[in-house]
């Protein structure tokens, strides 16, 4: 009879642990879907703005792209040519290759940094 308790009492704890180990799955996986959808527009939107100048070295033929040597991005990047995207043409027309340039960039993630203004430098 006491063997009968006990494999009864060891039943339970088993089922009620394994109740309690399946119980919250379902609510974190839906946190995880949620939090998912959140990062997914998150990431379409501009993070970050940044203001900085730097010499063209480069213009994409298409005008979508511009290769700056820009100065130091404090608590952002380092001095570097890197290249930027341009989603409007219309912002590289009086702009040309070797021209000294101040221009504001927003960083959407995944690497994505895009041209939002860019005049020459004064």
């Amino acid at each position: 009879m006491l063997v009968a308790k006990a494999r009864l009492g060891t039943s339970f704890l088993l089922c009620l642990g394994l109740l309690l180990c399946l119980a919250p799955a379902p609510a974190c996986s839906k946190t995880q879907e949620q939090a998912g959808k959140a990062g997914a527009t998150a990431s379409s939107a501009p993070r970050q703005t940044y203001s900085t100048r730097g010499k063209v070295r480069s213009i994409g033929e298409k005008k979508d792209n511009v290769t700056i040597a820009h100065e130091n991005i404090p608590g952002y990047m380092s001095a570097m040519s890197m290249m930027f995207d341009v989603e409007n043409s219309d912002l590289l027309k009086d702009i040309k290759v070797d021209d000294q340039v101040a221009f504001t960039f927003s960083d959407r993630g995944e690497g994505k940094l895009v041209i939002e203004a860019i005049s020459k430098a004064k």
